[in-house]
């Protein structure tokens, strides 16, 4: 039983109906036959007299157990014999019609991009739903109307169908879904001539073919393509499981029980009905044959239109077979239409060849000539192997209409009075009237010429018209025709003849000519290891430079980078000079270079460093120092794991330091190579590092101080802390009042060494002494906006939105967001990306550092001076927010409903920026970020 509401002219629902009140309620979708035609989707409805629908303007319809509804605007409404009736339809074709786009030009764009754009560009209240295409579009959609720009999409390979939400009373969403294909591939396999499955109209000699003759790519020959590709070498045996028997030697493929019934009729037998077919990409007569044989078993049979009702509604585009035995041909097809009954539940299904309209029509892509129209007399002395070599051979002959290749007298072409011929003339048409392109042979060379058609009539305007010579018959060539083929062995010399390039063997040499010598400078080559090709090198000689270079406006040439003439392969040496800039990782002698480390603090600290903490070491003690207070640890205890650091570490702090002559590793200096915490011992303290952590779910780089320290605290609960002096337990320590107990604790139930070190008791007294009054950059969110305001214009770290989000985060001691500032990625959380905008919210521990998360925001959730992070796809302003990775910024004010902000990579380019967003709704902000007050 289906649900179906009446809905008036403002779409508010009137009133509500189950199917059975109806006298007849048939809704029919049909795909058209025409790409750039939308869905024709209609409805059917009468029902006794009721004032309250009387005057309804929509029809909504739901028969299923879902919320979604199709639409139908009403068309014509009679009452007659106390009867309503209605005629409909789809509301979505009729509404999108009068949206107006008025500029939208995507390049390279995914369709779900360009959809979007095209929604709110043109104003409409529509939002996409399902959107399978993954194909680019590359477009321009000037003053044309939404439905006319879905109507262009579906001719790129696209299929649209529309529903509705209803929730209450009203419309709360209206949905445009995009296809590969309406429907789905199912199982569903049909018998000719099954009971259940009735022909609607069946035309047996429409355009029936009963064989094909298939040819592929041409063969490379000089500067163009010879003689096509053909199978006549494949054989196909049906005893070898093909599906028809092709000899060898045959250059076509034939379905005989078809030719027996459409054929050709010839002296008393059936001859095949014959087509040319050309695959211009493939290159493999195998497939060939294939791809020819998929073409025939469509082309072979009669078109037939089917119905059924076994069918649901909701099969409306589902592909299935048919299978006609007596024939041996099956083929899928689509259920191109439905009609649903409402009323009695009965659907009526049409499948098979759409022979509604003009439909009929069915034609080959890409055949050459239809050999079909040969008279039978033709097909009994040309077999189908000259009929293919007849369409390749270029006609010949001479006279008066001249042919592809004329022989010139010297009377013609007004140089003698001899009638021995004097030059030869090639030409592109069977006529001079009606050739464009000629190439001329005689005794000063080869020359090309070249009119407009229909320009020379004459073989004298030929002689006499304007030539290129390509080559001289003393052998000089004129290397501007050179325009395909192969080059073998060839040097290319300067004027004063001291510069050489020579090619040779697939490697491009730069020589230098000293005399009778010859000194290789520079040179690209193939490189071959086990005789496999891997790929290309330029390869420098010692005592030559190779540099890239800009050029200046004066024309002299600045490098950008260099190999110098010194550098050999015991000695290599590189030049950088100007900006360098670095996406992605950077390594130097194997060791990964963090940013803001040595000589910017620990690069995983909280990146606002009191102004008395300005050493490395400093830097490095306040990254651990404030973690540890931000999670629990008295300043006491903090201090106390401080003076063992200094002891482990060193007085550098450093993090990323190995013991010499040892195992350990890192601040505390883990060792694995007894009784590792986890998996089997190792001398490698860094492999058994990076062990603890991926058990302990830090991402983080390990080398730094803010994963390091995360690291000693989950070891702290899972088997390093034994309790052998008071505090016995972790809880107890943390809560430490006096910073050289608390080291001695330290030392005895973590550290665990063979002697003691009653120095590093000291050293947590000074820590103590040290940090203890001290606090975080006081600098607040305000601080932290009138920073951006002083870098107005400017291009803040890669120049992309995150970029100017994470100065802002690390500016105010916020996690470190990296992206090309000074402050290094820290306190990475691992889920998400920290390379996606959108992500930002869940990517980092903001609560970690004193800030506060929220997500998918409303209005009256946001805050001046919050990051604010778009959702992929998610409404910014006049576009969206790139798909992959989303959008970013700061909220600099929030005044009459809108959104003040701080943005880079915008519509004003990659500076910080100043802006006024709309919001939306809360789905198109994934979070906020809230410093602390």
């Amino acid at each position: 039983m289906s649900n179906i509401l009446f809905l008036d002219k403002m779409q508010q629902v009137i009133k509500s109906y189950d199917s059975n009140e109806f006298i007849e309620c048939v809704q029919t979708k049909e795909i058209t036959t025409n790409a750039s035609e939308l869905m024709n989707d209609t409805l059917s409805a009468s029902l006794p007299f009721d004032e309250t629908i009387k005057d309804a303007s929509y029809i909504a319809v739901n028969n299923t157990k879902s919320k979604d509804f199709s639409l139908y605007r009403i068309l014509t409404a009679k009452d007659e014999d106390n009867l309503l009736s209605f005629e409909a339809i789809n509301f979505a074709v009729d509404e999108l019609d009068n949206f107006i786009i008025k500029d939208i030009r995507p390049k390279n764009r995914s369709f779900s991009y360009v959809i979007n754009q095209l929604l709110s560009d043109s104003g409409c209240d529509w939002v996409l739903g399902v959107c399978e295409p993954i194909k680019t579009v590359s477009s321009t959609f000037y003053y044309t109307s939404m439905r006319e720009a879905l109507k262009a999409l579906q001719e790129l390979g696209a299929e649209f169908t529309f529903s509705i939400e209803i929730a209450g009373n009203k419309i709360t969403k209206k949905i445009i879904h995009c296809y590969n294909q309406i429907g789905k591939i199912t199982n569903k396999r049909f018998e000719y001539g099954d009971d259940v499955l009735k022909i609607v109209h069946q035309q047996d000699r429409t355009n029936i073919v009963t064989a094909l003759i298939g040819r592929g790519k041409g063969e490379e020959v000089g500067d163009g393509y010879g003689r096509r590709i053909e199978f006549s070498d494949v054989e196909w045996k049906k005893s070898n499981g093909k599906p028809l028997d092709k000899p060898k030697g045959q250059n076509w493929i034939e379905y005989p029980e078809m030719t027996k019934e459409y054929g050709i009729p010839s002296n008393g037998k059936m001859l095949p009905r014959k087509i040319v077919v050309v695959f211009d990409d493939v290159e493999d007569a195998s497939e060939l044959l294939q791809k020819t044989y998929d073409q025939l078993a469509y082309y072979c049979r009669p078109l037939v239109q089917f119905s059924t009702e076994i069918l649901g509604s909701d099969s409306i585009g589902n592909t299935v077979s048919i299978h006609r035995g007596e024939r041996n041909y099956h083929y899928q097809t689509r259920v191109f239409k439905v009609v649903t009954d409402h009323v009695n539940g009965r659907v009526q299904a049409s499948l098979g060849d759409n022979l509604s309209g003009n439909s009929i029509n069915r034609q080959l892509s890409q055949v050459q000539s239809n050999i079909s129209d040969l008279d039978s007399n033709k097909m009994t002395w040309y077999d189908s192997t000259e009929i293919g070599k007849y369409q390749d051979d270029i006609m010949r002959g001479a006279g008066a209409n001249g042919g592809s290749i004329y022989m010139v007298n010297g009377i013609e072409a007004g140089v003698s009075q001899s009638r021995e011929t004097y030059e030869q003339v090639f030409m592109d048409g069977p006529k001079i009237q009606d050739s464009q392109y000629f190439m001329i042979q005689n005794n000063a060379g080869i020359s090309f010429k070249q009119c407009k058609k229909g320009q020379w009539t004459t073989i004298q305007d030929v002689h006499n018209g304007k030539s290129n010579t390509a080559w001289t018959l003393d052998g000089t060539f004129n290397a501007n025709f050179i325009n395909a083929g192969v080059l073998q062995g060839v040097k290319i010399r300067s004027i004063n003849d001291d510069f050489i390039i020579e090619l040779d063997q697939g490697k491009i040499r730069f020589i230098k000519r000293n005399g009778s010598s010859e000194n290789e400078m520079f040179a690209f080559a193939p490189t071959y290891t086990d005789g496999q090709l891997q790929g290309i090198n330029a390869i420098q000689n010692q005592g030559y430079s190779f540099a890239l270079s800009s050029k200046g406006n004066s024309g002299t040439f600045l490098n950008v980078l260099e190999i110098p003439k010194d550098s050999t392969a015991d000695n290599r040496k590189l030049k950088l000079y100007g900006e360098v800039s670095v996406d992605g990782s950077l390594s130097i002698n194997g060791e990964k270079v963090i940013p803001g480390q040595n000589g910017g603090g620990g690069g995983g600290g909280t990146g606002g460093y009191p102004p008395e903490v300005t050493t490395d070491a400093d830097k490095f003690a306040w990254d651990a120092w404030y973690w540890l207070i931000s999670n629990g640890y008295s300043k006491q205890a903090a201090a106390g794991i401080l003076g063992n650091i200094q002891g482990e570490a060193g007085s550098s702090m450093n993090p990323d330091i190995d013991q010499v002559g040892g195992p350990g590793y890192g601040i505390v200096q883990w060792d694995g190579s007894d009784y590792p915490l986890i998996g089997s011992p190792t001398w490698d303290g860094r492999e058994y590092v990076q062990r603890l952590m991926a058990a302990a779910g830090i991402k983080s780089d390990y080398k730094t101080m803010e994963a390091q320290i995360r690291l000693v605290n989950w070891c702290m609960y899972n088997g390093q802390w034994i309790g052998a002096v008071d505090p016995t337990s972790v809880e107890g320590f943390k809560t430490s009042t006096d910073p050289k107990q608390a080291a001695y604790a330290f030392e005895k139930n973590f550290e665990r060494p063979a002697t003691a070190h009653s120095e590093r008791q000291g050293y947590s007294q000074a820590w103590y002494d040290k940090f203890k009054d001290l606090k975080p950059s006081q600098n607040t969110g305000e601080k932290g906006l009138e920073h951006l305001k002083a870098v107005l214009g400017q291009r803040i770290g890669n120049g992309q939105c995150y970029g100017l989000s994470a100065e802002y985060s690390g500016f105010l001691g916020g996690c470190g967001l990296g992206a090309g500032t000074q402050y290094g990625l820290s306190h990475v959380s691992g889920n998400g990306s920290t390379s996606a905008a959108a992500d930002i919210g869940i990517a980092y521990n903001w609560s970690e550092v004193g800030w506060k998360v929220i997500k998918n925001p409303e209005y009256k959730d946001l805050v001046v001076g919050a990051i604010m992070n778009y959702a992929r796809g998610g409404h910014v302003g006049s576009w969206y927010a790139d798909d992959t990775y989303g959008h970013t910024g700061i909220i600099r004010g929030l005044e009459n409903g809108k959104i003040q902000t701080y943005e880079q990579n915008t519509e004003k380019g990659q500076i910080c920026a100043e802006l006024e967003r709309e919001f939306y709704s809360s789905s198109d902000i994934s979070s906020i970020c809230i410093p602390p007050n």
